[in-house]
Parts: structure tokens; C-alpha cells; sequence
């Protein structure tokens, strides 16, 4: 064993039992073997020792080790093991491991191709034209940040610096920005923090928390791509917002390393050197994909979104998009499930299978030649996974394909409905570039609380979302932040008190924090004394929740409510429940009594139980009201009348409308 790698005093306890045990010497041996020598060996102060419940003194080591048959040239190594052990710098971080025992795949590296002859989780590394630099830059303490596109070699090229420069150095893998900060109020001596894909931790990390270790003699080391780092060092526009103030601050402190897309020739000769590895080899035999690509099978992550069938496509496509838009959190299965129809022909959703989406999942998450998927799975501990994101090659490469591609409307509303809140503010971001005007408000965007945004979005169709612009207009950008970054660490209490303090930001976070821990009934109740307050968003919320719940009856009456109050929000999406759940003797009540949207939903809602001819009353009823209202009521090119009244229709009713 080597002395040299001992730093902790668990080590150095686990070293000297092994050496004792390797002698075959039991505690009473060691005592009567050290008689006469310099310190003596009790064998309670020995088993001490053994046990690392105490670091033995200079002589009592030097007569422990002598007893053994260390020889005196060896006895400085053990010398200096005690004393790294004994000293401040011992001290390790919980998490860290030993950066010279760890893994290569478990810190970000890709999984590479596979091939008859490969040895090993990886193939050889290949040594860069950048290592000479990289491995300087990790020589004193700081942040070190490789720059390149996605599967070009980042990853590995830091891990293999970090255990030449630093194999006896403790390694951590923060979860998060929260952990980094928390990192920096007690840094851990010889340390490096490991920040692959850097852009997961910019928006919340610190230049002052990064300064702090860096103080504290720490070595950090992350990846990111060049356009997270354009957008990031920019410089800002006078006048204009500036939210990557302290991104620039933070990487203004980095040494940037660059990574190059291709292999240089003098790489290529390097790799040529080392092509007995299958893996390589195929990889240099193709050279029009990219040496690095190749191995983390890149071309062929691309070959499998663009050539898959419609479910498996629709899935890959989803995710793509969720992630373009702004869901850097694993994309859940509930998510995919409501998302993915969007990129659907009719007919392919009406001949779907019930196991559609567990065949277009298996598709997405099969590993090619043994390397990556397009969807990874993201653990959520042993046996558990949280989710899916998308393969890095792959979403850079649809990005390009698909940048002025639109999202489908089921899309968005599907991503509003069901996404992480850590994702809020990226989301809502997005809907406003992308003029989603009703999908920011309904994100609690503060630009989509402007009058001129609430008009465009009841012209666009966005009524409901339109009185959530009034209601969310009244909430403050640091309100609606600090509850958004509360309910993404699901602190229900400090939401719950703020709520009951009368922050509105805090109260809606809180009901979707009580949903997503399914605890609905809590959630319900929340929403019902809103509601009782004058809340037509909340309202309508209820209204979902009970729907979802079979309460079909208590549902309408909460929105009939709000809708004879004046919501045109509750009377749609009042008239929208009663025609799907085919209740169509309610919509005829609605229809008689004025309510917005029932007379086209009432007409459709017969053609779709009857047929056009028994609908005929229905049509007649509304082109009445053309004559005597106009256009505005009816949208619906209908056919001349053919009889008279308005039938009740064959559905049942759930509540009769009070006359």
C-alpha cells in the first residue's frame, strides 16, 4: 500500500489494520513485541487507533510500524500520512469522494459506442491539443469553464485533468446553486466542485459564493455550451433589463477554456495511436460526424427522432419542444402523456393502442450501440426515476431544425397545466417572446398583465386568461418570485403563512404545490375561500379540480356562480365541461338564459349526439339570435332551419338552471 494516498485519518486506521492483519499480529503480539522499543503498545491504545477513534502519536506509529516490518526508508511517507490526517485539510465534505476513484459516466461523461473488442465503461482518452492548458488553469485554486457544443469532448477532458492534476483531492457534485452557497459558508479544503452543464446552476449561483471558495484554496471546474455562454457575457443594453448581471459577474471570474468541434490533425494522429479500441476506430471511420460525436453516437440519436413512427416520434418531439421552451426539470410521464397528442394526426390518436406511450417511451429511452438514449432517464434515488430530458446532441440539433417552429395549442396548455415550477419563470418567458400572450398570464408573466396584452389575448381567444391578467396584475415581479422559488423547494409552511398574511403570489403557488404532493383536499379548500373572496381565477381552478374528481355537479354550480357574475373566463370554460361530459339539456338551459358560447356548443354538441337533422332546432335558435343579437353569439356556418323551439336534448342534467 501506499502511504503517499492516505489523507484522512479513516485512512490511515484502515491502512494500519490492514498492514497488522497482514502480519497475522493480534493486539497481545503487538504489546509483547514492542518491549524495550521507544513507546510502548497497549493494546486498548491499539485497538483505538485501528479503529480510528484516534490518531496515534509520532512514536507510537514509528513502534507500530517497526513491529510490523516497515522498513525506516518508508517511515517519513507515514510520517506525512499522520500528519494529513491530523490536520485541518482532513476534513471532508459530506458526499466527496476521492477524485482519483471516481467515474467517468457518473459525472456527465457521455456513454460511448460499443464495440466486439471494448474494454472498459469508456474508451482511451484520447489526449487534446487543450489539455496542456486545462490542466495549468486547475494548478491554483479557481473556475475553470470548458466552452463547446455537445459532444465534443468537454466532459471527459475535464475529468481526465481533474484526476491528473488532483487525484488526492476530495470531489463534489453539488445538486444545485443552494448547495454551491452552502458549500462557500464552510469550505471544504482541497476540494474540487464539479459543475457539469454550468447553465443549470447559473441562474441562481453567486459571484460572491464562488469568490469564497476560490479564497478557500477550491477548484472549480464546469461545462457549458457556447450560446448559454453568449448570452450570459453579452454586454448589457443601457436601459434595458439586464438578468445575466450576475452570470457575467460569475464567469468574468473563470479561466474559459474553448473546445473545438473536430479533431485537429495532430488529435486524429493521437487517436490513429490507439485504434486497436474498436470504438475508436469506427469513430475514425467516420469522419464526417465528428471524431467525439461518433462516440457518444450522436448521428444516430438524430436517425432516431427523425425516422421513428408517429408515437415514438411524437414523444421525442414533445420533450424537444418542452425543453425549447423552457422545462430544463425531467420531463415527467404525465407531462409527455398530455403532450405529445399535440404532434399527432387524428387518425394516428384514434388508432393509438392503451400502451402507446409505455412503446414510445421503451423507443425513446432504448440505448444505441450501447451509448446513449434520446430521452436519458433522470434518477430520483435506487429503483426511481424522475423523469426524461433530452439526449444534449439531439436537442441541439432540433433546436436548429425546429427554431421557428410553433408549439400546437394543446401543447401549451398542456406545459402550463403540468409543469415543475421551477420551469415558471423560463416558461413564461418564453410565451411572451413567442406571443403567447394568454399562456404568460396564466404563467404570472408581469409583461403580460399590460392592458394592450390583456386585449390581444381576448382577441386571440384567451377569455379565461384575460381576468388572470387583471388578478395577477396586482402581484409584484419579487412576490411572485420569492413564492415560485418556495414552492420549487416545496416549503408548504412559509407558503401557507405568507398566504394567510394576504399574498396572493404564495397562495396560488401553494395550491399547486398541494396538488403536486396530492394533497387535494387542502388544496380545495384554499381555492374555495378564494373563490368565496371574489377570486374568478381560483373559481375556475375549483371548478377543474372538482371536474377531475367526478363532482361534475358541484363544478358547474361553482362556475355558473362566477359566470351570472359577469366572467365570460367561467361561462366558457362552464359551457366547455357541460358539452364534454354530453349534459346536454344543461346546455340548452345555459343557451336560454344568454350564457356566451352555449348556443354553438349546444348546436354541436346535438350534431355530435344526433345528427344534423335532429339538430335543426338548435340551428334555428341560434340564427334567431343572429337576427335579433348578431354575429357576435355564433361563429358556425349552420343550414337553413327546419323546425322550431329548443329541444332538451337526450343528455340528463346535472343542476338545473335557477329560473
Amino acid at each position: 500500500m501506499d502511504p503517499g494516498n492516505l489523507e484522512t485519518a479513516a485512512e490511515l486506521a484502515a491502512a494500519l489494520d490492514r498492514l497488522v492483519r497482514g502480519r497475522g499480529l493480534s493486539l497481545r503480539d503487538l504489546a509483547r513485541e514492542a518491549r524495550g522499543r521507544q513507546a510502548a503498545l497497549p493494546p486498548s491504545t491499539v485497538s483505538d487507533v485501528l479503529r480510528g477513534r484516534s490518531i496515534p502519536a509520532p512514536q507510537t506509529l514509528a513502534t507500530l510500524l517497526a513491529v510490523c516490518g516497515v522498513t525506516a526508508a518508508e517511515l517519513p511517507l507515514w510520517l506525512a500520512a499522520r500528519e494529513r490526517a491530523a490536520g485541518p485539510g482532513s476534513a471532508r465534505a459530506p458526499g466527496a469522494v476521492r477524485v482519483h476513484t471516481t467515474r467517468g459516466r457518473l459525472l456527465g461523461v457521455h456513454a460511448s459506442i460499443q464495440g466486439e473488442s471494448a474494454v472498459g465503461e469508456l474508451p482511451a482518452y484520447v489526449s487534446r491539443d487543450l489539455d496542456e492548458r486545462l490542466r495549468a488553469a486547475l494548478a491554483a485554486p479557481g473556475l475553470v469553464v470548458l466552452v463547446g457544443a455537445s459532444s465534443v469532448g468537454k466532459t471527459r477532458s475535464a475529468f481526465e485533468a481533474v484526476r491528473a492534476v488532483l487525484p488526492q483531492w476530495w470531489l463534489l457534485h453539488p445538486a444545485d446553486a443552494r448547495a454551491v452557497h452552502a458549500l462557500a459558508e464552510s469550505p471544504p479544503p482541497r476540494t474540487v466542485i464539479w459543475l457539469d452543464e454550468l447553465q443549470r446552476y447559473l441562474d441562481d449561483l453567486r459571484a460572491g459564493s464562488v469568490n469564497a471558495l476560490i479564497s478557500a484554496g477550491t477548484v472549480l471546474i464546469g461545462t457549458l455550451w457556447p450560446d448559454e455562454y453568449a448570452i450570459r457575457t453579452t454586454p448589457r443594453t443601457p436601459g434595458v433589463p439586464d438578468p445575466h448581471a450576475e452570470s457575467r459577474r460569475l464567469l468574468d471570474l473563470a479561466h474559459v477554456v474553448d473546445v473545438p468541434d473536430t479533431f485537429s490533425p495532430a488529435e486524429l494522429g493521437r487517436a490513429e495511436a490507439l485504434a486497436a479500441d474498436q470504438r475508436i476506430r469506427i469513430a475514425l471511420e467516420t469522419p464526417d460526424a465528428g471524431f467525439t460525436q461518433v462516440l457518444a453516437a450522436g448521428p444516430e440519436l438524430v436517425r432516431r427522432w427523425e425516422q421513428a413512427r408517429p408515437y415514438g416520434r411524437a414523444v421525442l418531439t414533445a420533450a424537444i419542444d418542452a425543453r425549447r421552451v423552457g422545462c430544463h426539470t425531467p420531463l415527467t410521464r404525465e407531462l409527455l402523456e398530455a403532450t405529445a397528442p399535440g404532434y399527432l394526426r387524428g387518425p394516428d390518436q384514434a388508432a393509438a393502442p392503451p400502451d402507446w406511450l409505455d412503446q414510445a417511451l421503451g423507443y425513446a429511452t432504448a440505448p444505441l450501440h450501447g451509448a446513449t438514449s434520446a430521452l436519458v432517464p433522470v434518477p430520483a434515488g435506487m429503483g426511481r426515476t424522475a423523469g426524461w430530458t433530452v439526449a444534449d446532441y439531439l436537442y441541439q440539433h432540433a433546436r436548429r431544425v425546429r427554431r421557428t417552429t410553433p408549439l400546437p395549442d394543446p401543447v401549451w396548455q398542456a406545459l402550463v397545466e403540468q409543469h415543475h415550477p421551477a420551469d415558471t419563470a423560463r416558461l413564461a418567458d418564453n410565451a411572451v417572446r413567442r406571443g403567447r400572450w394568454a399562456e404568460a398570464a396564466a404563467l404570472g408573466s408581469p409583461a403580460a398583465a399590460t392592458p394592450a396584452a390583456q386585449r390581444l389575448a381576448i382577441l386571440t381567444g384567451g377569455h379565461i386568461c384575460a381576468e388572470e391578467m387583471r388578478e395577477r396584475a396586482a402581484i409584484d415581479d419579487a412576490a411572485y418570485l420569492r413564492a415560485a422559488r418556495l414552492a420549487n423547494f416545496a416549503d408548504v409552511g412559509e407558503l401557507r403563512r405568507l398566504a394567510e398574511a394576504g399574498d396572493q403570489a404564495a397562495a396560488n403557488w401553494l395550491v399547486r404545490v398541494l396538488v403536486r404532493e396530492n394533497r387535494t383536499d387542502e388544496a380545495m379548500e384554499l381555492l374555495r375561500r378564494a373563490a368565496d373572496a371574489g377570486s374568478a381565477p381560483a373559481a375556475r381552478r375549483l371548478a377543474e379540480m372538482l371536474a377531475a374528481n367526478g363532482q361534475i355537479t358541484e363544478a358547474a354550480a361553482v362556475l355558473r356562480e362566477r359566470a351570472d357574475a359577469g366572467s365570460v373566463g367561467a361561462a366558457h370554460q362552464l359551457v366547455g365541461l357541460l358539452r364534454r361530459c354530453g349534459l346536454i339539456a344543461d346546455l340548452a338551459a345555459e343557451m336560454a338564459a344568454g350564457t356566451a358560447g352555449a348556443a354553438v356548443a349546444y348546436v354541436q354538441a346535438q350534431r355530435e349526439a344526433c345528427g344534423p337533422v335532429e339538430s335543426t332546432a338548435a340551428v334555428a335558435y341560434v340564427q334567431a339570435q343572429r337576427e335579433a343579437c348578431g354575429p357576435a353569439e355564433s361563429t358556425v356556418t349552420v343550414p337553413p332551419p327546419a323546425g322550431g323551439g329548443v329541444p332538451a336534448g337526450p343528455a340528463g342534467s346535472v343542476s338545473p338552471r335557477p329560473r
